[in-house]
């Protein structure tokens, strides 16, 4: 890995995070008739993506990177502190909490997974180009199923649209801040880096299994809602696969 980010990787990252930042305004531009008849294979597609990405691009550069013990258990502790965060804040959600606390939650919620996003964009793309751009892909792919979750959300704790919009859009950019930290971090050690990039594993593991795939599995998707999320999720990962070749296997 490079000792620092080049001027090339800053402008490459920024524009990642901006476009994600973007995926945050997809719910509020296209009817909502049609948010909720594409939403189980959005799921599924970016449940595939994210899987193929982590198997395939992340965690291979990862074990490259760190000993395969450490980078291992890098990702099973984030697997596990995932967790424990999500558990927390749906007990305190479900805790007879206002719509406004409900809100506040979401959004702060939202702040803290946008800053790890931000981070694994930064160290994918200092790993190299192609696992930066297959990584930053599959963030913005993942993000526009959950906005669209939490727009509708917003909008139910009495958020207008406009207002609802604003507040996702802000909490989006704190990907930002992820990204900074990772990209200034990465002068001082390589090893930020290549933390960095073994976090993300753990957190992509955990959306993709324990927030998307639930939904359209053990949730309210049935008979041909869901086998399209399942034939999206296979269509996620075929994906993945072919730009994983086309790019000659994760070899740099």
């Amino acid at each position: 890995m490079p000792a620092g980010p080049t001027a090339t990787i800053w402008i490459w990252v920024m524009a990642a995070v901006v476009l994600d930042g973007g995926a945050a305004l997809v719910a509020g531009l296209v009817p909502e008739g049609w948010l909720e008849a594409a939403r189980d294979p959005l799921v599924g597609f970016a449940a595939g993506v994210l899987l193929a990405t982590t198997f395939l691009d992340v965690l291979p550069e990862t074990l490259r990177a760190l000993p395969p013990q450490a980078a291992l258990a890098i990702v099973l502790g984030t697997l596990a502190v995932m967790i424990v965060l999500e558990w927390t804040i749906g007990h305190r959600a479900t805790s007879g909490a206002g719509a406004r606390r409900l809100a506040a939650i979401l959004l702060g919620a939202d702040a803290f997974h946008n800053v790890a996003d931000g981070a694994a964009i930064a160290a994918a793309f200092l790993a190299s180009p192609r696992v930066g751009l297959i990584t930053a892909g599959a963030v913005i792919v993942h993000e526009v199923p959950e906005e669209v979750a939490d727009y509708v959300l917003l909008r139910q704790a009495g958020l207008s649209r406009g207002r609802a919009l604003a507040a996702m859009t802000g909490v989006q950019l704190t990907a930002a801040v992820g990204a900074i930290a990772t990209l200034v971090g990465s002068a001082a050690s390589p090893l930020v880096s290549s933390f960095a990039l073994a976090v993300a594993g753990g957190t992509f593991l955990h959306i993709a299994e324990v927030d998307l795939v639930p939904t359209f599995l053990a949730g309210r998707a049935r008979g041909r809602r869901r086998a399209r999320a399942v034939l999206a999720l296979c269509a996620g990962i075929a994906l993945v696969i072919v730009g994983t070749n086309t790019g000659g296997g994760g070899q740099r």
